[in-house]
């Protein structure tokens, strides 16, 4: 699917009746085939992908044969075939996204299938006679904004239609078990984000989507900071753009727009960073400094990551003439003074836990032996940006950017550019230092890019007209073909976690993240058990670092407590993994002398009596299997994984 050529091609004036007959009947045999697979026990990723797949054959060949093609006609032909299957897979995806979300709220199934088949012919048919009949017909400068809004919209409706029925990463889930304890301050984080998840179930109760709110939020904020800088720097169809990509590329899309890791909050605070920066730094607003300084004291609250545009404004002063008056007043030593004071909290929380959070992301996370990890910076920086924004870095050296002066957007300045060198170049040399001796995290270069994105928005817009044909050429050629992939991407992997496609396995490694609803039910039966036996409340245990038991401290809290039964503590240890992050203080091992505990592992052997024997006055002899599968409301039942349960008791530390 290449960007569309400058020429515009009239679109068909109106809607014929064959064309709604067409597509009509299309959506007539797609769910009279889903419905009868359905009763002949398909499951229901099966049976909407066999009857989606009919459905929309029929459909493309009697518009064929009618000579019109659809609207995808009046497309340029290399982008016709490109249209048909983003549209399609991506309609497909928001079907089975909206279909498991009305199971998992408690809709009859009938009237899930209804809607997903609704929602998907509903948008099948706005996309063809609306959106791409109106890209089609209009001129070639306003096709962009179009499609950077459909783009907008499409990312909003997966991340609704998912909300709820994406799989809860254990890593959310440990965030989780944060905020069930509030506090300023945390080993390997600070708070934001506990208090982001606290606040929204305090609103609207316990569950997967309520602690993704927050994370919905700042990737809205994101995006609107992201085009607010973006009209300082290009025209409104960049800016759209911009903002368009800020949501779509992979760090936004998964990081900081649907799951809720600490990097939702930097993300939104790094974007208000860098626009207040922008209007104080390179347009000498003192008033902006205010916002520099609350954006830089949430980041700091949200993850230390954000300090590295402090260095980086430091070194735009130092270079830029105009920016070096700022040395001498006060705005900006106060805007450093009121982030420091909205970070006060977590300082006071180190002091009094012996710099522990200080430490730890500092050197103590680097146990491993020194290793040159440079090209695995450089892998991680495409798999979360992809190879869009280093396409257009050469910009940032490039005096002229488009072929006629009168075009040139205020971006192309020598202070704007310097800007974007400074903020993005400074963060990225920090990694690039620290990737020469140790392996850096996949998601830690993410948010340096979102400054880049304004020029990649106008380049994209002007493919066409840029002073470096090559440019425009490397452009036309991969933006549209990996903005299609990332949406088909996004689309499939959706559908698959929660429905599942036939014939495409699950790995053991799903099994982080999938099945712990009906795991941890199992889980509560036992401790019933065991509770009516002892007379003493048990202990979930966890025989990882954290994943084991923040799935079952979140799937083990009401609502999903079954009548009657008490909620599950769960916990790790570092008697028995020699790392149990925060849960060693949550939970330290003495306070747990003399109850009994059911303990949770991957490995049969991890639960064997050699290993376990030492810490109990006795263990149950029987070592159980925990099945763990695709349980979910609409999922195909497929097992991923088996891990292993044994009761112990009496613990001795």
């Amino acid at each position: 699917m290449n960007l569309p050529s400058p020429p515009s091609v009239a679109a068909p004036a109106r809607l014929s009746r064959s064309a709604v007959a067409a597509m009509a009947l299309g959506a007539a045999v797609d769910g009279a085939l889903t419905l009868a697979l359905l009763a002949q026990g398909w499951t229901q990723g099966g049976a909407h992908i066999a009857g989606w797949l009919a459905g929309s054959l029929l459909w493309l060949l009697l518009a064929t044969w009618a000579g019109r093609g659809g609207p995808a006609a009046a497309l340029p032909r290399a982008s016709r075939a490109g249209w048909q299957v983003v549209a399609g897979v991506l309609a497909l995806g928001l079907r089975g996204g909206v279909l498991a979300s009305a199971l998992a709220w408690g809709l009859p199934a009938w009237l899930a299938v209804t809607l997903g088949l609704a929602l998907a012919w509903g948008l099948r048919a706005a996309g063809e006679w609306r959106i791409l009949m109106r890209l089609a017909a209009a001129p070639s400068g306003l096709r962009m904004p179009g499609a950077a809004g459909t783009l907008l919209l499409a990312i909003a409706l997966l991340h609704l239609a998912y909300l709820k029925v994406f799989p809860l990463l254990p890593e959310e889930a440990y965030y989780w078990n944060y905020a069930a304890r509030p506090d300023f301050g945390y080993l390997d984080h600070p708070p934001m984000v506990a208090w982001l998840i606290a606040l929204a179930e305090a609103l609207f109760g316990h569950g997967e989507a309520v602690v993704r709110l927050p994370a919905l939020a700042c990737g809205v904020v994101v995006a609107v900071f992201v085009w607010r800088l973006a009209r300082r720097l290009v025209d409104p169809a960049g800016a759209w753009m911009a903002a368009a990509l800020s949501v779509t590329l992979p760090y936004a899309f998964f990081v900081a727009g649907l799951l809720i890791t600490p990097d939702a909050p930097l993300a939104a605070a790094w974007a208000a960073a860098l626009y207040f920066l922008h209007r104080a730094l390179v347009g000498g607003e003192a008033r902006a400094w205010v916002g520099v300084g609350v954006a830089l004291g949430a980041g700091m609250l949200s993850k230390y990551t954000i300090a590295l545009l402090g260095p980086a404004a430091l070194l735009f002063c130092l270079l830029d003439a105009r920016a070096r008056a700022w040395f001498l007043r006060p705005q900006p030593y106060a805007a450093v003074l009121l982030a420091a004071l909205l970070f006060a909290p977590v300082v006071g929380w180190n002091y009094s836990h012996d710099w522990v959070s200080f430490r730890f992301q500092g050197g103590e996370r680097f146990v491993e032996p020194a290793r040159f990890q440079l090209h695995v910076m450089l892998q991680n920086i495409l798999l979360v940006a992809t190879p869009l924004p280093l396409l257009v870095l050469p910009l940032l050296w490039a005096r002229r950017w488009a072929a006629e002066p009168a075009a040139e957007p205020a971006h192309a300045e020598a202070r704007n550019r310097l800007f974007v060198a400074c903020v993005s170049g400074v963060p990225l040399a920090v990694f690039a230092w620290s990737a020469l001796k140790h392996e850096p995290r996949l998601n830690w270069t993410g948010p340096i890019w979102l400054a880049t994105l304004p020029m990649l928005g106008w380049a994209i817009v002007h493919a066409h007209t840029l002073a470096r044909p090559w440019l425009g050429t490397a452009l036309r050629r991969a933006a549209g073909p990996i903005v299609g992939l990332l949406l088909v991407a996004y689309s499939v992997a959706s559908y698959h976690l929660v429905l599942g496609v036939p014939g495409l396995p699950y790995t053991g490694a799903f099994a982080r993240f999938m099945g712990w609803q009906q795991a941890t039910a199992e889980l509560q039966a036992v401790q019933a058990r065991l509770q009516q036996a002892t007379g003493l409340a048990p202990v979930v245990v966890g025989l990882d670092k954290y994943n084991t038991a923040s799935q079952i401290g979140f799937y083990g809290a009401a609502p999903f407590v079954a009548p009657g039964q008490a909620a599950l503590q769960a916990t790790s240890l570092e008697t028995f993994n020699g790392n149990a992050l925060m849960f060693t203080y949550w939970n330290p091992p003495a306070s747990l002398a003399g109850r009994p505990m059911i303990l949770v592992a991957r490995e049969r052997e991890d639960l064997a009596d050699n290993k376990l024997a030492a810490h109990f006055t006795s263990l149950d002899e029987g070592i159980h299997p925990l099945a763990l599968g695709n349980t979910a409301p609409g999922g195909n039942q497929r097992r991923i994984d088996t891990y292993y349960y044994r009761i112990g008791y009496g613990f001795k530390p």
